[in-house]
């Protein structure tokens, strides 16, 4: 298969779930949030509230685009929809390519199944969290498009990976974000994504997101 369809990753386990979430545990509250990293210190959300970190000599530093998971404690609200947040944690996540193909090369593509936990969008782009069995080798991983149906009403995407013959191993958990801005149509305008995903433990599925 050409390498130019698919993305090709060495598959990373993630300590902490992917999915945006609020923990309270009595004394602080922290948030688990999928952002993109701007310029210095500053990360903006899936929402478009951007999340400006207080100084820190051992914060991490990424890259403007970078999708970053995110462990933070809110310290204030600053004007408009910036806040000043302290960060506990955080880990840069996998951004996926999308590729634009034809329907003989995705019906061709391997689609091994991954367990799948989650696949959700926020803002223009698709996440998901999944497992699969890795020991040594490194595993394909990719969503490609149909080039000749971009102008559907739905935007149609499948997910495709290959295991590279890589021998049974362990599971190793991974979240991974794909950029669809470039597919998604008009800013602004709702239009209904469906993605196909073989799994493990819901078979071949067909995933319908607004």
């Amino acid at each position: 298969m050409n390498k130019c369809i698919i993305f090709c990753l060495l598959l990373a386990t993630v300590l902490f779930s992917c999915e945006n979430k609020t923990v309270d545990y009595g004394l602080d509250t922290y948030y688990v949030e999928l952002v993109t990293a701007q310029n210095g210190n500053e990360f903006l959300t899936d929402k478009g509230i951007l999340l400006v970190a207080t100084p820190d000599g051992n914060q991490k530093t990424y890259t403007l685009g970078d999708r970053v998971l995110l462990n933070y404690t809110l310290l204030s609200a600053s004007s408009g929809d910036n806040y000043s947040v302290r960060i506990n944690g955080s880990a840069k996540i996998p951004l996926g390519q999308l590729a634009l193909t034809n329907d003989s090369v995705i019906r061709s593509s391997s689609k091994e199944p991954v367990l799948l936990e989650s696949v959700w969008l926020g803002s223009h782009y698709l996440n998901m969290q999944f497992y699969i069995n890795y020991k040594s080798q490194t595993h394909k991983i990719g969503l490609l498009a149909d080039s000749t149906r971009l102008e559907s009403d739905t935007l149609r995407l499948y997910f495709i990976h290959d295991t590279n013959n890589d021998p049974p191993g362990y599971p190793s958990h991974t979240c991974l974000s794909f950029d669809l801005k470039d597919v998604l149509g008009d800013p602004g305008k709702v239009r209904p994504i469906s993605v196909q995903i073989n799994t493990d433990n819901y078979g071949d599925k067909t995933y319908r997101l607004l």
